[in-house]
């Protein structure tokens, strides 16, 4: 069964652009562009990882994040930030929130996310080593 990702972004064209790489390596990937449905949305499908934008319409990421890690049915979920917003505020304060990592948009490469996301889960990679986080 395919490892499942929701992917909270509301900019369709940044969606579009990192989620192809995504589902070309087989992960299932669930899209949501409204914060305030992120955490209904997690505890529904249960991902195995958010990709969490900042500023999204409803309740920013940061919210979601505190959110997703104080709710019992989430708390386990790996998230991470993708977003254009990296000051250092926002990123200390995502990783004292408990996300994974802090990726900026224009310093990620769409097709070097899925072995982001491989190493994140302790997937196989393509060589058929195990990689871990």
């Amino acid at each position: 069964m395919p490892k499942k990702i929701l992917f909270v972004e509301d900019d369709e064209g940044f969606f579009n652009i990192f989620s192809v790489p995504l589902k070309m390596k087989g992960y299932d990937i669930i899209h949501i562009s409204d914060g305030s449905k992120a955490v209904e949305k997690a505890i529904s499908e249960k991902p195995n990882l958010i990709l969490l934008d900042i500023i999204l319409p409803g309740t920013s990421g940061l919210d979601i994040l505190k959110e997703l890690k104080e709710n019992i049915d989430t708390k386990e979920i790996k998230v991470v930030m993708l977003t254009n917003f990296g000051s250092d505020d926002n990123v200390n304060k995502a990783m004292d929130y408990g996300a994974e990592d802090y990726y900026m948009k224009y310093n990620v490469v769409p097709s070097e996310l899925p072995g982001k996301i491989a190493t994140l889960l302790g997937e196989v990679s393509d060589s058929g080593v195990k990689v871990t986080g």
